[in-house]
């Protein structure tokens, strides 16, 4: 009886000895760190499973056998040998743990996971190493933590001003750039609340109250402030505030931020400012003008009344630009610009809408258009009589000359800025032909009516010479002794609906569309090739052909005239290219260039309508010119104008002097061919006195079959 109690009790004390060691495995297992517990050797006498689960391992696992993914950096560059690590730790012992933080790389997914090792060898009751400790911690929420604090921390000392108040409002953490921009110490914010640093220094666009609801029902506030730290300053800003709550709605924080934009502002404001002002002068730009005329037809219409536009346009500016530089311009441009606002009201708005024009947009609301008219035409001659002055720019005294086109608006119901500023503009046009001392043109509606007309002749013009509707004619030229020296190539449109079209006109159309450039190239090949034809039987036959100068200014001028020279076989020497003195005005050294590159071909110059510009006489020394053509509005008054007749004699003394042939085209009477003829033996003669311009076969039977006039 006594073995079997004996018996039953070991085996209650074996069982209970299981049951405490599955107690301790379990408790062992459950701890949230991995733990290994090592041999001297480094194998594994324990292991809980946060370790094999942490490391990847199981029991069989030796450090210096398997090597595991650890790192020394996040991005697994620098490797980290723990066998190596804990060889160390064996071979010097210490009381306290010795702990390092590295990184374990995933080798499925790459992830890398934070671990702080920390290990301690122990030893037995004789100071021998027993066991090796490795204690395995995951540091994955403290790193994550520890960064998240990082970034508040670097967000919070941002360059934004920041701060944090207590549930009570008090400022309990403000950061530098708050503490710079408030202007207030860090003493005196401590003992301030969020709402009386608010009413001290910022400008709400509505009231507290809202502030306060919003903030209550949303947790969060934000609008543009305006912040005023001093009496003299003021910055503009995005004011942003964060109500930190629990889940109760315990208010535990407010954390408020403020974003300075008082430069984005300003950068704005000068955008702006770029898109509807004029860089050199500060008026309104053309994009601002056609918004006040908008608003100002709205108003019109609202109110049946009227107002008016006024168009201004600098005559001469373009020369002032030439001769004296874009600087000077400029500043002869700033002057305009300080009288025109001296002599308008206040309400009245201006603007430069081109290079040297500017627009006048009054403010009246006259019932009647009777009245707009007469109120517009006082201040329009108001401005002609204070611009048609001297001033003085750089030391030069500048003449301004202004022509005004005036349009009293609205008028038509789909009147726009747009098409007044057209009216306006072709009113100006018109002023140009006025010989009174104000050039003010006030619109008419038959204006638009001209302008259709021209873009109808502009339309049919492309196509005209390909259609035989132009046809050149020839104005015969005459020496000494009424011998026929040559002609003048002139060209004529005979259109199919209209007739006869005049020079003046379809030539200034081509002109402004730039048709000149294939008219005249046409023009020049039918003349070169007619002046082939007549001089194989008259060697010295000359042919004068007009060069417009849009056409002698395009870049490849040089190049089309040598192109026809050559596919038409006609010798330059019986050419004569007659150029106007106003070629000289623009680009001058480039005119002087191409006259000197003609004259080598062999071509000889002319200059017509000579002492009707504007250029230097300086520049005549330059050029390699063979002839001046007399203009036919100096002829028409000789003999009985004085001052047409000096003209004339200054002219030819300076032919003379240069050894120049003289043209003087216009002959029409005896007194003038006599006059002429008494100026100098060896004047060619051209005018209605002899010939009127007549087609190529009229010319021939005229003149070439005539031996008497070789």
């Amino acid at each position: 009886m006594g073995a079997n109690n004996q018996l039953t009790k070991l085996e209650k004390t074996v069982q209970r000895l299981r049951e405490e060691r599955q107690n301790k495995r379990e408790i062992f297992n459950s701890i949230h760190d991995g733990i290994i517990v090592f041999k001297s050797s480094l194998t594994i006498q324990t292991i809980n499973s946060p370790a094999k689960t942490l490391l990847q391992i199981d029991d069989d696992f030796h450090p210096e056998k398997c090597p595991l993914a650890l790192y020394k950096n996040k991005k697994a560059t620098i490797s980290f040998k723990l066998d190596k690590w804990l060889n160390t730790i064996k071979e010097t012992p210490s009381s306290e743990s010795t702990e390092i933080l590295v990184w374990y790389s995933d080798p499925t997914t790459l992830q890398t996971t934070p671990l702080l090792l920390s290990a301690k060898a122990m030893l037995n009751k004789k100071g021998r190493l027993k066991n090796v400790l490795l204690v395995i911690y995951d540091r994955t929420v403290h790193t994550q933590a520890d960064e998240q604090k990082r970034l508040m921390l670097a967000a919070f000392e941002s360059y934004n001003a920041q701060f944090i108040s207590n549930e009570k409002g008090y400022i309990i953490k403000p950061n530098d750039s708050f503490i710079a921009i408030s202007g207030l110490t860090k003493d005196v914010l401590k003992k301030m609340t969020l709402m009386e640093w608010i009413e001290r220094q910022v400008f709400l666009k509505n009231d507290t109250v809202g502030l306060l609801k919003t903030l209550l029902e949303q947790r969060f506030w934000s609008s543009e402030v305006e912040l005023h730290p001093t009496k003299e300053t003021t910055f503009h800003a995005i004011l942003s505030i964060s109500m930190v709550a629990d889940k109760e709605y315990n208010i535990e924080h407010y954390i408020v931020n403020i974003q300075n934009i008082t430069d984005l502002k300003e950068a704005h404001r000068k955008i702006e400012h770029m898109a509807f002002y004029d860089g050199l002068t500060g008026l309104a730009n053309r994009k601002l003008a056609i918004e006040y005329i908008n608003s100002t037809i709205k108003n019109h219409r609202r109110h049946k009344s009227y107002s008016a536009l006024l168009y201004i346009n600098l005559d001469r500016f373009k020369s002032i630009n030439d001769a004296f530089g874009r600087r000077t311009g400029d500043r002869f441009l700033i002057k305009i610009a300080k009288v025109l606002r001296g002599i308008l009201r206040e309400e009245d708005n201006i603007a430069r809408v081109g290079g040297d024009e500017f627009v006048v947009v009054t403010q009246d609301r006259e019932t009647n258009s009777e009245q707009a008219t007469r109120n517009a035409l006082k201040l329009a001659n108001k401005i002609s009589n204070a611009l048609n002055h001297h001033f003085l720019v750089d030391e030069l005294t500048l003449h301004s000359s202004v022509r005004i086109g005036v349009i009293i608006y609205p008028g038509e119901n789909n009147d726009t800025a747009e098409n007044i500023l057209v009216k306006a503009d072709l009113a100006v046009t018109k002023a140009k032909n006025i010989k009174k001392k104000y050039k003010v043109f006030i619109y008419d509606p038959v204006l638009s009516e001209e302008v259709k007309s021209c873009r109808q002749l502009e339309s049919d013009l492309i196509h005209a010479y390909e259609r035989g509707e132009i046809e050149l004619h020839f104005q015969a030229q005459m020496g000494a002794g009424h011998e026929l020296h040559g002609a003048e190539t002139l060209a004529r449109w005979k259109h199919p609906i209209l007739g006869f079209v005049s020079p003046e006109r379809f030539i200034r159309i081509a002109e402004e569309s730039r048709q000149i450039l294939k008219l005249g190239a046409w023009i020049m090949h039918q003349a070169f090739v007619q002046a082939k034809s007549w001089t194989v039987s008259r060697p010295n036959f000359n042919l004068a052909i007009n060069i417009s100068p849009i056409q002698f200014h395009d870049a490849d001028f040089i190049e089309t005239v040598i192109y026809i020279m050559i596919e038409t076989k006609v010798n330059p020497q019986n050419i004569t290219l007659e150029l106007t003195e106003g070629i000289l005005i623009s680009d001058t050294e480039s005119a002087v260039e191409k006259i000197a590159r003609l004259a080598e071909l062999g071509f000889k110059i002319s200059i017509d309508d000579f002492g009707t510009g504007y250029s230097s006489l300086s520049y005549f020394q330059r050029l390699p010119i063979h002839e001046l053509k007399i203009d036919k509005s100096f002829i028409a008054r000789v003999p009985n104008s004085k001052e047409d007749v000096a003209i004339i004699e200054s002219i030819v003394h300076l032919a003379k002097t240069k050894e120049l042939l003289i043209v003087a085209e216009g002959i029409e009477t005896q007194d003038q061919l006599e006059f002429i003829q008494q100026q100098a033996t060896n004047i060619i003669i051209q005018g209605y006195f002899f010939s009127k311009p007549c087609p190529a076969r009229e010319f021939e039977a005229c003149f070439l079959q005539n031996k008497s006039n070789i």
